[in-house]
């Protein structure tokens, strides 16, 4: 190559480097290699006075970075504080059809949306199993869904403040105590601890509070150590783990791609006893991190892996 056309492919990769900076202005806060960007994400909470249940509104601003890797965006998978809740219900006409699925909501948009386009979907749950109870006291402990694989430029708490007694929160809008957090890298929480006074609601039940860690933990040991020996049995009869299409995943996580673009959620809990657990995450691309553990095996696949 003569110095005349190392010069010309030098001025090529710069422009390019140039148009790809530019064009990337909007979303500055992405990380390389990410397939989306939150612009906006609020979550609203107004709890039912006469039981603790809360019904919550989800409305995410999300941007399509890369179309290619993974296709266009058709469907999201968005945490949830547990599976004890119901309604899933679209508040947007850009959500053609919602549905519960375990401790997740699964939104399947109207169209696919391609590297550029922003979509803004609403939609709302009502939840139980989130209080608990201490004495006189009922306290909340919230941590809305967080994202492994994108980063947030802005996530807003909204939590109805009617009859609440103390709240970690800073500001307040209207009816409402207010959260805000700013440029949340991947994985990046948010908590907001609520506390009432027992008799502000109707009817407490004892046993609809949320679960506690330790036995959650118990069970999590319990799982893991059965997992592992289906997946050493597995190893040993089939000489190896080269093979199928869990031995190229590594650890049995039943983690794949689908050929779209989708986002994927997790939900998990580790708080402590006076606490009510709303921990969930965001991943992306169809790979479930909520099934740590790697649990979710088809029982065809561990009657083949035992045979």
């Amino acid at each position: 190559m003569n110095k005349r056309k190392i010069i010309i492919t030098g001025l090529i990769l710069i422009a390019l480097t140039i148009i790809l900076n530019l064009n990337n202005k909007s979303y500055a806060g992405a990380e390389s290699g990410d397939l989306d960007y939150i612009e906006n994400y609020v979550v609203t909470v107004d709890p039912n006075m006469s039981d603790g249940s809360l019904d919550i509104t989800y409305e995410i601003s999300w941007r399509v970075l890369d179309d290619k890797t993974e296709g266009p965006l058709t469907w999201a998978k968005i945490g949830t504080p547990n599976e004890n809740f119901s309604n899933p219900t679209a508040l947007t006409p850009n959500i053609k059809s919602i549905k519960q699925a375990g401790s997740y909501v699964e939104v399947y948009f109207d169209k696919p949306y391609h590297k550029g386009d922003v979509v803004v979907f609403k939609y709302s749950i009502h939840q139980e199993y989130m209080y608990r109870l201490k004495k006189k006291k009922c306290k909340y402990e919230f941590i809305p869904a967080w994202f492994t694989n994108a980063n947030v430029k802005k996530l807003t708490i909204k939590w109805n403040k009617d009859e609440v007694k103390k709240a970690n929160n800073l500001t307040e809008s209207g009816n409402y105590y207010v959260w805000v957090k700013d440029d949340l890298k991947h994985g990046d929480k948010l908590k907001t601890k609520i506390e009432y006074k027992k008799d502000a609601f109707g009817y407490l039940a004892e046993d609809m509070q949320a679960k506690n860690k330790a036995g959650q933990t118990f069970s999590g040991i319990m799982v893991a150590i059965f997992v592992i020996m289906i997946v050493a049995f597995s190893a040993l009869a089939g000489g190896g783990f080269g093979g199928g299409y869990y031995g190229h995943r590594g650890f049995y996580g039943g983690c794949y791609h689908h050929h779209y673009h989708s986002g994927c959620a997790h939900s998990s809990c580790a708080c402590a006893s006076s606490c009510a657990c709303a921990c969930a995450g965001s991943g992306r691309a169809g790979c479930s991190k909520k099934d740590f553990y790697g649990t979710n095996l088809e029982t065809k696949k561990i009657k083949q892996a035992l045979k």
